[in-house]
This record gives structure tokens, sequence and C-alpha cells, in this order.
């Protein structure tokens, strides 16, 4: 059986499995306190202080339509890192690394969802959707949070 040579990290949101390319992750961490950003788009929980650099954390529910729920102490935040930015990502458990076979990669053709999503994997727990880093935010929220970085409060 061959594999892609691509590692990826699968993670559940609200029991559902999604997962990101693994060369993106930088780090998996255990919920942290959050600061909040007044006036910040819905994506945005608040930001982190990611040894010295002021990160955004990330609500994918938001962009999921999943059911909201605050970030608990068993959450996990996935730091990533896309071309852009650096993020911190919530999810409710992170579950492995895998590096599934060529054969049970599918396109996401004719897929809609609020995030880009790149593939799709069959494994025997189930559907992974991949998801495209790079797609995450769309260019006002881009813009809306380098305005929200710039912010004295946060030089």
């Amino acid at each position: 059986m061959e594999t892609t040579g691509t590692e990826i990290l699968s993670f559940t949101l609200d029991q559902q499995r999604f997962a990101l390319p693994l060369a993106s992750v930088e780090r998996v961490l255990r919920a942290l306190a959050v600061t909040h950003i007044p006036d910040a788009p819905p994506i945005v929980y608040g930001v982190i202080d990611y040894y010295g650099e002021i990160i955004a954390v990330i609500n994918l529910r938001s962009h999921l339509k999943l059911a909201e729920k605050g970030i608990h102490v068993n959450d996990r935040f996935i730091i990533v890192k896309s071309s852009s930015r650096r993020l911190a990502l919530v999810v409710d458990e992170v579950e492995s690394v895998l590096k599934p076979l060529e054969k049970d990669i599918n396109e996401a053709d004719g897929i809609n969802s609020g995030l880009k999503i790149a593939k799709i994997i069959r494994d025997n727990g189930g559907i992974i959707f991949i998801y495209d880093l790079e797609k995450l935010l769309n260019s006002v929220e881009e813009i809306q949070l380098d305005e929200l970085l710039k912010a004295e409060q946060f030089v």
C-alpha cells in the first residue's frame, strides 16, 4: 500500500473529525486563558501570548456553523503557521497524526463548507475533512485581524 507522504493531524469538533497538514502545525497546547478583543469578528475568540508573540485564537465552530460553546479547560489549542500568520485553533480533542493511504484520499469537489476543504479521507473511524489553512480566514477577516492586532493595546 502506498502512502501519500503527507502527514496530517486529526482532531474533533462537536464529535466531527477534521484534519490539517502536519507541516502547518507547530504545537498542541492545553487551553489557556484568552484575552477578549472588543469588536473582533465572530471567528476570533481573542488573543494569547505565545512565547512573547500575540496571536489570535480562532473559533472554528463559527466557520463550520457548529453549536457555539466557550473554551473549556479540556479543550486544546493547535498552534498553526500559515504563510501570513501564526494562529491558535480551538478544538475539542486532538486525535492523532495520520499518514493516509493514497486510495483513501478523495478530492473534495462539490462539498460546500465555511472553510476550504482540500481533501477527504476515509478510514476505519469514518470520514475526515482536511482543510486548507491558507483559506481559513477570508480577506475581510484578515484585514480586521491585522487592524486589531496592530492596536496600541497589543504593541
